[in-house]
């Protein structure tokens, strides 16, 4: 991208950290303005190098910027909103980090119709189950897919900014409707999420320290994702929940079917069963070229 002058990056946790330091590790020349809520983590951005220069004020942090990226839970995306579009100056390009985009939109363009700044969503599909500051990596977003969700009013310009600032980071971009993207990410990633944490219920039901000296690697791999932040998931649950629940009947199809397999007690389909799944997970990670780091 043609390197603007200031970043404005609202939120230093993971994600914003880590985008910072990624610009920067890849030789982004002008300045990082950061905000923070909390005062021990301006003071931390500014000792750790990912910010130039830290605001307890959204609307003052981005005064001079000419992009501006959110980096908060979703609904907390909107209320920062409401707080900086009187202060974006004009060409000024808004875009952010959550992980759904229909709910959010809807929200955003009535903000932006009398500004001469304009919002464009993305989605970098990566993140960890780390959160704050201290987890910040500037490698975080490598050989990851972005997704940018234009509207059908967005400028090429700011399209194109958006995109090019995630190819900084060294991301691939790709670009969706948000309805497409929220119906995508539901199945691939809000699911599995999901999914994990009712599993890591089910295992601690009943008394979890009778049980831990018995989890091996595979709790530990399979419910990696349910330490993720709370704030974070509330908001994307509450987002995308009609894309969610069609998500979760297919998964409850499959554990219906496989109940249905160990009532039959035949060897042979319990094997195939367990087969088709390996070949199935196999053949998408075989495809996507994104998890091989």
């Amino acid at each position: 991208m043609d390197k603007p002058q200031n970043i404005a990056i609202l939120g230093i946790g993971l994600m914003g950290a880590s985008l910072s330091l990624g610009l920067k590790k890849r030789g982004f020349a002008g300045r990082i303005l950061g905000y923070a809520r909390r005062e021990e983590t301006r003071t931390r951005a500014l000792e750790l190098g990912i910010a130039d220069v830290v605001f307890a004020d959204p609307a003052e942090a981005v005064r001079e910027a000419d992009i501006i990226v959110i980096c908060v839970p979703i609904w907390t995306i909107a209320k920062l909103a409401e707080q900086i579009v009187p202060a974006l100056k004009p060409g000024a390009v808004v875009t952010d980090v959550g992980s759904t985009k229909s709910e959010l939109l809807k929200i955003m363009e009535p903000l932006f119709i009398a500004s001469k700044a304009c919002f464009v969503g993305s989605h970098p599909i990566a993140g960890s189950e780390k959160t704050g500051i201290e987890a910040g990596n500037p490698d975080l977003y490598e050989g990851r897919l972005t997704v940018v969700c234009p509207s059908d009013g967005t400028p090429d310009e700011a399209r194109t900014a958006v995109s090019g600032l995630w190819k900084s980071t060294g991301s691939e971009v790709v670009e969706m409707s948000p309805v497409a993207h929220d119906a995508m990410l539901a199945s691939t990633s809000h699911l599995p999420h999901m999914v994990a944490a009712a599993l890591a219920r089910s295992v601690a039901d009943g008394d979890p320290a009778e049980k831990a000296a018995f989890c091996g690697t595979g709790f530990k791999d399979t419910t990696r994702v349910a330490s993720g932040s709370a704030d974070m998931w509330v908001d994307i649950i509450d987002t995308n929940r009609t894309a969610l629940e069609a998500g979760l009947d297919r998964f409850h199809e499959e554990l219906q079917g496989l109940i249905k397999i160990l009532r039959g007690g035949n060897q042979g389909d319990i094997r195939q069963w367990l087969e088709d799944a390996a070949a199935d997970r196999n053949q998408i990670l075989k495809l996507n070229r994104f998890l091989k780091r």
